[in-house]
């Protein structure tokens, strides 16, 4: 278990009044109680916050003013109902001689075999209570569940020998793997998520045939509109081809008539 050392100041609280005034100044009353012990102190209410609130399954070190130094577990946290504030701390001065009871939370490692198969996890407690010396405290306890199949529990005897004792019956189940029973409810919500995916798939295949035919339409259309303006070219081509070999037959007969004409008149003369 973790160790944490917390300095606190030792103060004399006279009433309800002066405990009041001491959290709107940023503190937190608390007290170390044990064998002929009862400490009332203050400690800063960041430190509470940031450090208490994440490590209540700790062993702690309460220094007193830097001169005395008690091992203690923390055993009450008192609340306010509304904002949820942390208002006083109660911790127990621990004896390296006597067991300590107390609850720790149970910590599932693996995965059982029978989920594998269908099966479902369910844990039927969720924390242990315990009792153990100050040396062999533990802040959670392991359980393997890799082998456990559907149909079978997880038992209180099944936790691998430790240095606590466990106060719960041998016999206890701490988890169960049971096999999930389709309900007419269940197997007509199956159903009908089943043809919810397959309208979802051919509607979505529709769609894609869809836009695969505008596409070729899109492409015909186009390469359509590609032959249409080659073949207006083309005729365009032709037909100036044309005219200009014919303007040129032209000029040709007329140049080789007026030369026939000058040759005649020459010839009068």
């Amino acid at each position: 278990m973790k160790r944490i050392i917390l300095k606190v100041e030792k103060r004399v609280i006279v009433n309800k009044k002066h405990i009041k005034s001491l959290r709107e100044s940023g503190y937190t009353p608390g007290i170390v109680y044990g064998k002929n012990k009862n400490i009332k102190f203050v400690l800063d209410t960041y430190l509470v916050e940031k450090i208490i609130k994440n490590n209540t399954l700790s062993q702690f070190i309460v220094s007193i003013n830097n001169k005395i130094n008690i091992t203690t577990i923390l055993k009450e946290i008192q609340y306010n109902p509304i904002t949820e504030k942390i208002l006083h701390l109660d911790f127990l001065e621990l004896n390296p001689r006597k067991y300590i009871t107390y609850e720790v939370p149970i910590r599932p490692i693996g995965k059982a075999k029978g989920v594998y198969k269908g099966g479902e996890y369910i844990s039927k407690i969720r924390k242990l209570k315990i009792k153990a010396l100050p040396k062999n405290m533990v802040d959670h306890i392991e359980i393997n569940i890799d082998n456990l199949d559907i149909g079978e529990n997880y038992y209180v005897k099944n936790i691998p020998p430790k240095k606590i004792v466990i106060l719960h019956d041998s016999n206890t189940v701490i988890s169960t793997v049971k096999q999930i029973i389709e309900t007419p409810q269940s197997k007509t919500h199956t159903q009908s998520q089943t043809q919810t995916s397959q309208k979802t798939s051919q509607t979505q295949s529709q769609s894609n045939t869809q836009s695969k035919t505008q596409t070729q339409s899109k492409t015909q259309s186009k390469s359509k509109t590609q032959s249409k303006t080659q073949s207006k070219t083309q005729s365009k081509t032709q037909s100036k081809t044309q005219s200009k070999t014919k303007s040129k037959t032209k000029s040709k007969t007329k140049t080789k008539k007026s030369n026939t004409k000058k040759s005649k008149t020459k010839k009068s003369k």
